[in-house]
């Protein structure tokens, strides 16, 4: 459905230990803030009351949601502008065009196979965020709902460094230039 581009790349990049090393080490980091908030936040007195943990866990979504929403959407953005310049910078994009794909197969495949570490790491982070409503202060409804504007945000960052990948010639360029958009729609 999306190309031979999407294809080739979805079968080659999960074989990867990168791949799985990344994820392993985002879970790892989400865990990690998530035990130094324990010590931070409520590690003086012990949780005694159920009003204490729902207090946690309101106040680790409140941090941990942001923080993921955050590195997610930069690592789409700067994935895709930089792959999409780097096919520019050896020649490829060219010989690409040239094959009997259309466009939007060039550029959705090369922008989903690109989303495809963001959007796997934010999977693999969904455990840890569905134990918060264990604690309370937050909804499993929530966490959801926060889920999907990540990965429409994902896909949002991405588009735009997909898109400023091709405008721009060198990936020094694409890169600097998908970081101060990212920057100017933040601020």
């Amino acid at each position: 459905m999306l190309g031979p581009i999407f294809n080739r790349e979805a079968t080659v990049v999960p074989k990867r230990t990168k791949t799985y090393l990344m994820r392993g080490v985002y879970v790892l980091s989400l865990f990690l803030l998530l035990c130094t908030g324990y010590l931070v936040l409520d590690g003086s007195r012990s949780m005694a009351t159920t009003s204490d943990a729902a207090r946690f866990g309101g106040w680790m979504f409140t941090l941990l949601a942001p923080l993921q929403l955050l590195v997610l959407s930069s690592l789409a953005a700067v994935g895709a502008a930089s792959s999409v310049a780097q096919e520019k910078d050896r020649r490829t994009l060219i010989l690409l065009l040239l094959t009997r794909l259309s466009g939007f197969e060039v550029v959705v495949g090369k922008l989903t196979a690109t989303l495809l570490a963001p959007l796997s790491m934010l999977l693999c982070g969904l455990p840890l965020f569905l134990t918060l409503p264990l604690l309370g202060g937050v909804s499993p409804q929530q966490v959801l709902g926060v889920f999907v504007v990540t990965a429409t945000t994902v896909v949002l960052s991405g588009s735009i460094g997909t898109v400023i990948g091709m405008w721009r010639e060198k990936t020094f360029q694409a890169i600097a230039l998908t970081v101060l958009l990212l920057l100017m729609l933040v601020g």
